[in-house]
């Protein structure tokens, strides 16, 4: 049975054996061939995303408000959601027009308060894989830190102690399947 259409049922299934379609509606890239970056250095940073099973979206349109405070829309490389962060990789640094481009784009990314690791070309000639790591690792410190200092973690218990939380471990996907069941999830 090697029909026309058997063969394309056949390459579908082989497509999507590839592609892992997350409860949160997100794909993961098992294997970073699939997608057709733009640049070699946006395939090695999918490549070592994968292999440290770090979920992302490739290119998600952005809202920004950009120069002069108007909203467009851009596409930043890498969005990591379970870090709430980006990744932007700058492959043409170094042309000056380019580089004026790579000051508005951070300073509006600063503006808005987003987390964006940038890489740069130069990058692959040392260990950029630890300075991503770094990164997310110093982006999520400053919010857990930001976080412990708020005014509830100081009030005390009526003991007098650290307030003590009933902390329930939940599987991922809880509140989603829980609004899918009570028919408030479309």
């Amino acid at each position: 049975m090697t029909d026309k259409w058997s063969q394309i049922f056949i390459n579908s299934i082989v497509f999507t054996a590839s592609v892992i379609i997350m409860s949160d509606g997100l794909e993961k890239i098992v294997e970073a061939k699939r997608l057709h970056f733009k640049s070699e250095g946006e395939r090695k940073i999918a490549h070592f995303l994968d292999n440290n099973n770090i979920r992302y979206q490739y290119e998600p349109g952005v809202l920004i408000n950009g120069q002069y405070d108007k909203p467009r829309i851009w596409y930043i490389d890498f969005k990591l959601p379970e870090y709430a962060s980006f990744i932007e990789y700058f492959g043409l640094a170094g042309r000056p027009d380019y580089n004026e481009g790579i000051k508005a784009k951070m300073a509006a990314y600063k503006k808005m308060e987003m987390d964006v690791i940038a890489i740069y070309p130069s990058m692959f000639r040392g260990n950029w894989q630890r300075y991503i790591m770094d990164e997310l690792d110093s982006i999520n410190q400053r919010r857990y830190d930001s976080l412990r200092s708020k005014r509830y973690w100081s009030r005390p218990s009526q003991e007098g102690g650290p307030k003590e939380h009933n902390i329930v471990a939940r599987p991922y996907g809880f509140q989603q399947m829980d609004l899918f069941q009570k028919g408030s999830y479309r």
